[in-house]
């Protein structure tokens, strides 16, 4: 577009009130060409195209008339831009670019694993801290910070708000998977039985390209947005269920044999005597006789089992008995004796005599447990069978009284709430995942165990009736007995006191009305879970398009995959992991010195605690250039030249692939250095709002967001960038003035990029007393998710330094827990994502005994 020269001609006239205005404008050019302004009536000035000096003389004048000037400007067809004076300059500034912070992608070095006894978690959280103080909305005036308030709305452009369209590109740079869950395929076994495997393929579009949702797009960067802003949490699902926990196996001695009786707990003491804690007191037999039924290798009845007298027939669970027992006792391999109990020798139902007393039993052959020199006894009670439901496990019971029954009268209100915990904690047992896909036992167990009866039973284990056979935990109390709990079984799994929801901070608690609408469900949208209300948000992701050509790397034939890694359930029962110490997500404490650490039902419990936050899953830092090369071939039991080993592939088992209900196939993924891009619609943005969501994209400190699935095996991690040149971001008023002019008005480059600043100094207002921004927790946590760590590997806890094939990964929780006295566990919890360096994991978390931690 090349300088033109011409004249303009106006002709000038006053109006009613006496002003002078624009009756006419002409522009001709030396050839007699005629120009006009870009949809601009003939009456009005567009001041935006003519040069500053030039506009002054125009309006200086005073008289009506025609006036005329000698002029250039640009041409583009028969419209005119830049008028002013022959021979003058341009005098408006051009576009104006903002200073935008320099920001390059870190390079990946691949690193080697000094130590590979420790690892760090593949999950943790951002904490999420009280928001009671933060500054309260002002309706009438545009300021809008991080605390609740109602949404501004999408009716028109506000003044003082931010519109517009932001560009990303993003870059893979590990590989995405993006299942396509249409067209999963089950696999069958030999017999064309869905064996509840799925396997999936990548999800391609029209173009053949990988197809990225852009609902993904946005669930990742809300996530992201949620844990920076500090905002309540869009999602508190299955967290108002009191949850259960494994009590240590030493505390199975406690639990006395009980039955529901007339509205009372009787408690059938066998022939031994109450201690105040619960346990029989020194010296006596344990409370319930045992009753020989398993095999101790597997599921089948054991050749020695005790059938009804002269029957083939085994006692029934409830059943009222009549038996002879014969005590034992249990040595230590020095000889010393670590407890005596009753074993069955006869037994018949109770309407039935029994015969002669058996002979002694004789002391060769049973190892480690021996008669005692007492008589044999005859008793009656009533048989508990909880089913083979661990390992090695070769008795059931029955509880029976020789006269010490204690019989406790319990009142209404302690009867509900006995009976509320009851359900809850067998409901807790039924949620099984395992159990409801229909495995036939316990995976952990293999097949030396089945489901408890009161997972099998159904809702009739949920309920207290008359005959119930529980166990009681008791302590007694002057010459009465207070009630704790009831359990199904000895060794079972107890309630912590409180929910998550309960000890979640109500600042956090998802909204429940527009009016305290937090940033992210302002700017991402919100639903209300507890009723009806919903509000779209402020912002859109669209136009996801990939503009890599070789994108997708397919595992040889159509046919073929390989299983992925088994996927950890979410599992907030584990306290130690999900449930803070305090407000502001501080770990619970660990060590045996802590006066807090007295077991596992310290979690969910005291007022001052919290849930430790968001969960987010750290970047893979640093792994090898070839960690995903032929992930066909299983790589997973030997580690590489860097101490790696290939967690994201299932372990074969005896050479064979293991493809269970637990674990998913897949066919392909996207590969590392794939480019996509899109864009992000925003209306209506503070600046507050809009600084967090720059801050994201766009700051030099935040390296890698999490996409996709599989995350916790290091798939998913992706760079965003700002493409500037093609955003647009101006504020309300810059858009009023944008299409009152009619006149294309490019853009500033960088526009809003100073709400970063805004953002900031928000947080720190509101959470920083003494601290920098980077300080802050949550901001400190999400930093070092979004690097990754440099010490350690990342994996799910286990106890070993490679993946086992039968998985196992309990392990590391019971011995992390363990309270043996001469090898005590840990008890470590997650550790501070907030910290500078978190500390990492041991493979074994075990102490040995007097060894300081």
């Amino acid at each position: 577009m090349f300088p033109q020269t011409g004249e303009l001609s106006i002709q000038f006239k006053k109006n009613n009130k006496g002003n002078l205005q624009c009756k006419k404008i002409t522009i001709t050019s030396k050839d007699n060409s005629a120009y006009k302004f870009d949809h601009i009536p003939d009456k009005k000035l567009p001041e935006e195209q003519i040069s500053i000096a030039l506009l002054e003389k125009i309006k200086s004048v005073t008289e009506p008339g025609k006036q005329t000037w000698e002029v250039e400007f640009e041409a583009e067809g028969q419209y005119i831009f830049q008028l002013r004076e022959k021979g003058q300059n341009w005098d408006r500034e051009e576009v104006q670019e903002i200073p935008i912070p320099k920001r390059d992608r870190p390079q990946e070095k691949p690193k080697n694993l000094q130590d590979t006894n420790h690892f760090h978690n593949p999950y943790n959280f951002v904490p999420a801290l009280p928001r009671n103080d933060l500054p309260k909305f002002d309706p009438k005036t545009p300021k809008r910070e991080l605390g609740d308030a109602p949404p501004i709305g999408h009716g028109r452009y506000e003044e003082n708000y931010w519109s517009g369209r932001i560009k990303i590109n993003l870059t893979t740079v590990t590989p995405l998977l993006i299942p396509d869950t249409g067209e999963v395929e089950n696999l069958l076994n030999e017999k064309g039985e869905p064996t509840g495997h799925k396997i999936y393929d990548i999800r391609l579009g029209k173009d053949g390209k990988p197809y990225l949702p852009p609902t993904s797009i946005k669930g990742m960067l809300r996530s992201a947005y949620e844990a920076i802003t500090n905002s309540r949490l869009s999602v508190l699902d299955k967290h108002d269920e009191l949850l259960g926990y494994r009590m240590p196996a030493n505390a199975g001695i406690q639990m006395v044999p009980a039955r529901i009786e007339n509205d009372h707990v009787c408690l059938y003491l066998g022939t031994s005597n109450i201690s105040n804690d619960g346990r029989p007191q020194r010296g006596d037999p344990m409370y319930a006789a045992w009753l020989r039924q398993w095999n101790r290798n597997n599921t089948t009845v054991d050749r020695d089992a005790i059938n009804y007298s002269g029957t083939e027939q085994l006692p029934r669970h409830g059943k009222q008995v009549r038996f002879w027992a014969e005590k034992f006792a249990k040595y230590k391999r020095n000889g010393t004796p670590i407890f005596t109990y009753w074993k069955v020798r006869e037994v018949v139902p109770s309407d039935q005599q029994l015969g002669q007393p058996p002979a002694p039993t004789s002391s060769q052959g049973n190892g480690q447990h021996q008669p005692t020199d007492d008589p044999i006894r005859q008793f009656e009670g009533y048989v508990c069978i909880t089913n083979k439901n661990i390992t090695n496990k070769h008795d059931e019971r029955i509880f029976f009284d020789d006269s010490n029954k204690v019989s406790i009268l319990v009142s209404e209100s302690e009867k509900k709430r006995l009976g509320e915990r009851w359900k809850k904690l067998i409901e807790s047992y039924q949620n099984n995942q395992e159990f409801n896909n229909g495995l036939s036992c316990p995976s952990a167990l293999g097949n030396a165990a089945v489901w408890s009866r009161q997972i099998t039973g159904g809702d009739r284990e949920k309920e207290l009736t008359e005959g119930t056979l529980c166990y009681a935990h008791v302590r007694k109390k002057g010459a009465s007995f207070e009630i704790f709990d009831l359990y199904p079984v000895m060794i079972s799994r107890s309630l912590y006191d409180q929910t998550p929801a309960e000890i979640l901070n109500s600042t956090l608690k998802p909204a429940t009305n527009k009016e305290k609408l937090s940033p992210a469900d302002r700017v991402f949208g919100w639903v209300n879970q507890n009723g009806q209300g919903s509000y779209k948000g402020q912002l859109r992701v669209h136009s996801v398009d990939c503009s890599s050509d070789d994108a997708v790397d397919n595992f040889g034939s159509e046919e073929e995959s390989f299983p992925l890694a088994i996927l950890g359930q979410p599992k907030p029962e584990q306290a130690r992991f999900y449930c803070a110490d305090d407000e502001k997500g501080k770990p619970l404490h660990h060590g045996e010195s802590d006066p807090k650490n007295k077991g596992k039902g310290e979690g969910y419990k005291y007022k001052d605690q919290n849930l430790r936050g968001r969960k987010v899953y750290p970047h893979h830092k640093d792994l090898p250039r070839d960690y995903w090369h032929n992930p066909l071939e299983d790589r997973t039991q030997e580690p590489d030249h860097t101490g790696h080993y290939q967690e994201y592939r299932q372990p074969q088992k005896q050479r064979m692939e293991q493809r269970s209900e637990q674990n998913r196939s897949i066919k392909g993924w996207v590969k590392p250095e794939t480019e996509f891009q899109f864009e992000i619609d925003v209306i209506n943005l503070s600046s507050v709002e809009l600084g967090a969501l720059l801050w994201l994209l766009a700051s030099p400190d935040v390296y890698y967001h999490r996409l996709g699935g599989a995350k916790p095996l290091g798939f998913g991690s992706v760079w965003l960038d700002i493409n500037w040149d093609n955003t647009d971001l101006r504020l309300g008023s810059e858009w009023a003035e944008f299409y009152q002019s009619l006149i294309p008005k490019p853009p500033k480059i960088g526009n809003g990029i100073s709400c970063i600043d805004n953002f900031k100094k928000a947080v720190v207002s509101a959470y920083g007393v003494n601290k920098h921004f980077e300080q802050i927790e949550f901001i400190s946590a999400f930093y070092n998710s979004s690097k990754g760590f440099n010490n350690a590997a990342i994996h799910y806890p286990r106890v070993t330094p490679h993946p086992k094939p039968e998985g196992e990964a309990f392990e590391w929780f019971v011995k992390n827990e363990q309270e043996s006295k001469r090898a005590p566990g840990l008890n470590l919890s997650l550790p501070n994502l907030a910290d500078s360096q978190p500390a990492s994991f041991p493979t074994n978390p075990i102490q040995k005994k007097n060894n300081q931690h």
